[in-house]
């Protein structure tokens, strides 16, 4: 497959089939892929918060604000009319389509937004094909009475093999959700919790220094029980490409639904509240509690302290000379 599949860690944009409500919850918000074409980025980064990837029902299924996964309705006050924007068997189909909405728009020259022309150097800063993927690489390999485990991922290279012996394994498969064993090899160090369907490691990969100093990294992954099980019962080298989840807070919104439930009322600044709620946050292992504060905007406070308090605060501003609403938090 030429392009990755990668949903969100975090589903907060449900969609919606009013033809068959009970299915809807199976779909899956997506990623655009980052490996689409540069003329593919610059349609989504145009559409960015009114565009949406889905997939539901062994589709791909790309959908506008409203969030409609299929056709339904006649126009009627009783029943508006509402439909995704695409639908498709493959993520190259999807990249063709954005493509020729690009050549569409170059062509009008007139699309209030759209930029006919974008410098080099702008989108080398922009594209994410050219940001170092976090994503890890492992390999378990069973060896007499150890499995190996070695690493690979862009920012620290190749690690590995981390010895750990068979029966800690078969103990954690067995073991109850949250048992923990410490092992170490070689001067590196594991830390292995039991999760409900897959173990989590944590490593730290250690290297003396000349001046009798200790330096390293630690990196975490998740790796599914049935790898491991598959390395154990049949003695099969597994492969696994670990996608670390995006670092999210929980929001809790209870304290200030009436404001949200007035916001949402208009498109645009439910809009803005979207995408600040899921941009604003990107603090792993924390809670936000929001609180009302005027008219639009939010007074928050976390668990952890750091910050302690702030503000969720509705802009004015202008993007490519047209006016735009955007919340950013103020500590």
């Amino acid at each position: 497959m030429k392009h990755q599949v990668i949903p969100f860690a975090k589903q907060i944009n449900p969609g919606i089939d009013r033809n068959d409500p009970q299915a809807a919850v199976t779909a899956i918000e997506l990623r655009f892929p980052g490996t689409f074409s540069h003329k593919a980025w610059r349609v989504i980064r145009y559409m960015e918060g009114v565009m949406f990837l889905y997939a539901y029902k062994g589709k791909f299924i790309v959908t506008d604000e409203s969030l409609e996964l299929t056709a339904y309705g006649d126009g009627t006050y009783e029943k508006p009319f509402g439909a995704p924007r695409w639908t498709g068997q493959s993520l190259e189909d999807l990249e063709r389509w954005l493509e020729q909405i690009a050549d569409e728009y170059d062509k009008l020259a007139e699309v209030p937004g759209w930029e006919t022309e974008q410098p080099a150097e702008r989108i080398l800063r922009k594209a994410p094909w050219h940001e170092l993927s976090p994503n890890i690489l492992v390999k378990l390999v069973r060896s007499n009475q150890f499995v190996g485990v070695k690493t690979y991922c862009r920012k620290h290279g190749s690690h590995g093999r981390f010895l750990i012996k068979e029966v800690i394994l078969r103990w954690l498969l067995e073991a109850e959700i949250g048992a923990v064993k410490f092992e170490s090899d070689c001067g590196d160090y594991v830390k292995i919790v039991r999760g409900v369907d897959s173990l989590q490691f944590s490593f730290a990969w250690l290297s003396t220094c000349g001046d009798d100093s200790v330096k390293g990294f630690r990196q975490d992954i998740t790796i599914p029980l049935l790898s491991v099980q598959l390395v154990l019962d049949d003695g099969e080298t597994q492969k696994y490409l670990y996608i670390p989840p995006e670092p999210c807070a929980r929001i809790i919104t209870c304290h200030a639904a009436r404001t949200i439930r007035e916001i949402v009322k208009d498109k645009q600044k439910r809009r803005a509240l979207s995408k600040g709620l899921r941009d604003c946050f990107r603090w792993a292992n924390e809670t936000v509690t929001l609180y009302p504060d005027g008219k639009d905007s939010f007074f928050f406070t976390t668990k952890s302290g750091c910050p302690k308090n702030g503000g969720l605060i509705l802009h004015e501003g202008v993007r490519n000379g047209y006016p735009c609403l955007y919340y950013c938090v103020h500590t």
